[in-house]
């Protein structure tokens, strides 16, 4: 896993993030349908933004241990940094495999393969320099 550099890696893992606000913020306006988000289970429009909002505030959280690890904010809480990275490694290893099973194709077959990128990802920014 080393042989992504930790640089190309959080740059990535950055892009991925913003890439995912956005999508969520069209959740949020209901450009993308109800059942392609979540597995295919919200009943309603209450629950997508709630959904929505629960997702983009994870993302922030998410943009800031990168910025952590990379050394651009919170300097003086590096274990921090690297233990949340560990976390969003497992959330996403987990979500590959909960959108393993998503009621929507199209979630499985487009968020599958991202999810399970970024997971390697974030446990090779997690491993640091």
């Amino acid at each position: 896993m080393r042989q992504i550099p930790f640089r190309t890696a959080a740059i990535t893992l950055l892009v991925l993030f913003a890439s995912a606000i956005m999508f969520q913020l069209a959740v949020l306006a209901g450009l993308i349908p109800t059942e392609m988000v979540w597995g295919g289970r919200l009943q309603n429009e209450e629950e997508r933004t709630v959904g929505a909002l629960v997702s983009i505030a994870f993302l922030l959280v998410f943009v800031a241990l990168v910025l952590v690890r990379m050394g651009h904010i919170g300097r003086s809480m590096p274990a921090a940094g690297r233990w949340g990275m560990w976390v969003v490694c497992a959330l996403f290893a987990l979500n590959t495999v909960g959108n393993l099973f998503a009621l929507d194709m199209r979630e499985t077959l487009i968020f599958t393969p991202v999810t399970l990128v970024s997971a390697v990802l974030a446990a090779r920014v997690a491993m640091g320099e």
